[in-house]
This record gives structure tokens, C-alpha cells and sequence, in this order.
């Protein structure tokens, strides 16, 4: 009767203490770095903390049993464990938590390339920047998203971007024109089936109208020197933009381009080939030169060709 009653895990003790507690850490999966500010919450307690810098974290004084512990953090998957407590004693639990895709920009740019057959060429090109907390090896799949409709894009090394470049017959509509006012998004997913969107954003503008190369062309059979001055006429548009220009040699039907020359000021009008002190002159053969109009956000339109023989 009168033994002693100092085991702290005899219910008769009093040193016996009905409860136990919980400590661990928060770890980025794959980085093995801490993650801050994440909630650690013992659903049956009702109690939570947040990780500190280092990722760690505390739960005292909780009821003996069994309980169920979640992390989560805004841009990550939730992670639950059960786990079964006994009187007096403390659990290390560790969580590898899985980030979602993160999309840091997005672009989508129109342009119009005039043609004399079969018609103008409408097209778009849709470039976007993506992470991930778990490291870009973890991303699975990225894809542009209008409406229900959803095309996947390329990895491009020499940008770091994701691209995909569509036409207007890749619409519903067979233009580039059903893609204004809608919503545009891009959809990336990981390895662990994470799938999240980036802001929406939106075309800006589709360029219709275009210069006219005015000399040299093959509407006046216009022969040239080594080094042609090119001359065309403005492009009946309100907003700020600049010129281009392109250059091909035509080689038995087979066009290769050979010289471009951007960023020229609206006010120009015409330009001299080659545009610099480098000595560059075209040999004798055939040609042909456009001229495009850029506007402030990357949108253009390119003139028809015109061609020209150098003698």
C-alpha cells in the first residue's frame, strides 16, 4: 500500500503527466532547405504553430492517442501524418513538402506575314517563364489554356523559356482574332501531380495594315547595285512602332535569308543596305526584301515581298 509512486508513467503517480508533445521540422522536398512560415496543426487538439526560419516547430502539452498532424503552406501540397502518442514522451516528425509550379510571366505575341498566295499567314507566339519550388527538374508538362482548349509547350535552353508558336488554323475559328477578350492562361504541372495556372493575361493588339515597299520591286523590274537603298511607304496605323527589315537571296526557287535590320525609326521612310561600316555588298543574282511595322509590345505586321535583281 504505501509503495512508491514516482513513475512518471504510472497513472497513480503525481509525476505522471496524460500528455506528450510533438517537434520535427519543415523540409523543401528534393532542396533539403527549411521552410519558414508553414502551419503544423494537430487536427484533434485543434491547436497550430508556424515553422520558424529554420523550419522547426513545437507542439506541447497534447493528449495522449491517436492524432493527426497536417503542414501546409500557401504554394504547396498539404502533407498529413497519423501518428499514435504515449504518455510522457515526445515524436520527431519530418515533412518533405512538395511545391507547386510557380509561373513568373507570360507573353503572347501577334504577327501578320502579307503574301501575294495564298493569303496573309496569321500566327502567335506564346512564351512563358516557369519554376518551381522543388527545382525546374520537378516540372512535369507546361501548356497555354484558352477556354477548354489546352496546347502544350516547348522547352527552349537558349531563352530559358517555354514557347509555343500557333497559327490561325489551330483556332476554333481559323483566326487569331477569336483569341481577343479571352482569358489566357498557362498551366504547368510536376512530377507529383501538382497542377497550378498564372495570371491571366491577354492579346494586345493584331496589326493589320502594313508598309508597301516601294523600290527596288519586280512591278518595275528594278535592278540594283551591290549595296541597294530601300524604299517603301508608311503603314496607315494611329500608335508608336518601329520598322524592320528582312533580305533573301533566291537561288532556284529556294529563299534564304541573309541580312535583317530592326529597331528603325518611324520617321525613315528608306535605308541603305547594309546600315553600317561592316562592307557587306550582294552578289549578282535575285532577291527579294519586306519591310514589317513592331509595335511597343512586339506585335508586327510584315509587308508582301518585293523582288529586285542585282547586277
Amino acid at each position: 500500500m504505501n509503495a512508491p509512486r514516482d513513475n512518471t508513467l504510472d497513472p497513480s503517480s503525481p509525476y505522471f503527466k496524460n500528455s506528450s508533445s510533438i517537434t520535427g521540422q519543415v523540409i523543401v522536398r528534393d532542396q533539403n532547405t527549411p521552410l519558414a512560415s508553414a502551419t503544423v496543426q494537430c487536427v484533434e487538439q485543434g491547436v497550430s504553430v508556424l515553422t520558424d526560419a529554420s523550419g522547426n516547430f513545437s507542439l506541447p502539452n497534447l493528449t495522449i492517442g491517436s492524432l493527426t498532424v497536417v503542414c501546409a503552406k500557401n504554394g504547396f501540397s498539404s502533407d498529413t501524418q497519423r501518428v499514435v502518442l504515449n504518455p510522457g514522451t515526445s515524436l520527431n516528425l519530418t515533412y518533405f513538402m512538395n511545391g507547386w509550379p510557380v509561373v513568373l510571366s507570360q507573353n503572347i505575341l501577334t504577327h501578320k506575314y502579307d503574301q501575294y498566295y495564298p493569303s496573309p499567314q496569321y500566327f502567335v507566339d506564346i512564351s512563358a517563364s516557369v519554376t518551381d519550388p522543388n527545382g525546374i527538374s520537378d516540372l512535369d508538362s507546361v501548356w497555354f489554356a484558352v477556354d477548354s482548349l489546352f496546347y502544350p509547350m516547348g522547352y527552349s535552353v537558349s531563352t530559358k523559356l517555354f514557347q509555343v508558336t500557333l497559327y490561325k488554323y489551330d483556332f476554333p475559328t481559323n483566326t487569331i482574332e477569336w483569341l481577343i477578350g479571352k482569358p489566357l492562361t498557362i498551366r504547368s504541372r510536376d512530377l507529383h501531380g501538382a497542377v497550378s495556372f498564372g495570371q491571366s493575361f491577354a492579346v494586345t493588339r493584331i496589326i493589320e495594315n502594313t508598309p508597301i515597299p516601294n523600290y527596288p520591286t519586280s512591278l518595275n523590274n528594278d535592278t540594283t547595285g551591290s549595296q541597294p537603298l530601300l524604299k517603301w511607304g508608311p503603314p496607315a496605323v494611329s500608335f508608336n512602332y518601329t520598322y524592320a527589315l528582312q533580305l533573301s537571296r533566291i537561288d532556284a526557287g529556294t529563299e534564304t535569308s541573309i541580312w535583317t535590320h530592326s529597331n528603325i525609326s518611324s520617321i525613315l521612310l528608306q535605308y541603305q543596305f547594309p546600315g553600317d561600316s561592316s562592307g557587306l555588298s550582294l552578289a549578282s543574282g535575285n532577291y527579294a526584301w519586306s519591310v514589317s511595322i513592331v509595335d511597343d509590345f512586339g506585335n508586327s505586321a510584315r509587308s508582301k515581298e518585293a523582288a529586285f535583281v542585282v547586277r
